[in-house]
């Protein structure tokens, strides 16, 4: 089949069926997640999982917008919280070693 040339969203923590059957039929090339789609490690890799199997390609890209600051998917607890790119540019000011670590 085919692969179409757009990475696809989903709506929340697992694929619904029409999903399913979207990604099915129209073969995306990868998924993008965004906060709706991220609840823990697990949940993500079930998801993403799920996505590569609909698709049939274990190496369909998965992909995530994690700039820091209000852009930030993957958020504490369990993930690092990012500064901002105006806090990193502050400490470059500041001690440039440092803001590049």
């Amino acid at each position: 089949m085919t692969v179409s040339a757009f990475i696809a969203g989903c709506g929340g923590l697992e694929l619904t069926a029409d999903e399913t059957a979207f990604f099915q039929d129209i073969n995306p090339w990868g998924l993008i997640l965004f906060q709706r789609n991220c609840e823990g490690r697990e949940q993500i890799k079930a998801l993403v999982s799920s996505f590569r199997s609909t698709v049939g390609r274990k190496d369909a890209p998965v992909l995530i917008d994690q700039e820091g600051g209000r852009v930030q998917r993957l958020k504490p607890p369990v993930w690092r919280q990012y500064p901002t790119a105006q806090q990193l540019g502050e400490l470059y000011e500041i001690d440039p070693e440092q803001a590049l670590t």
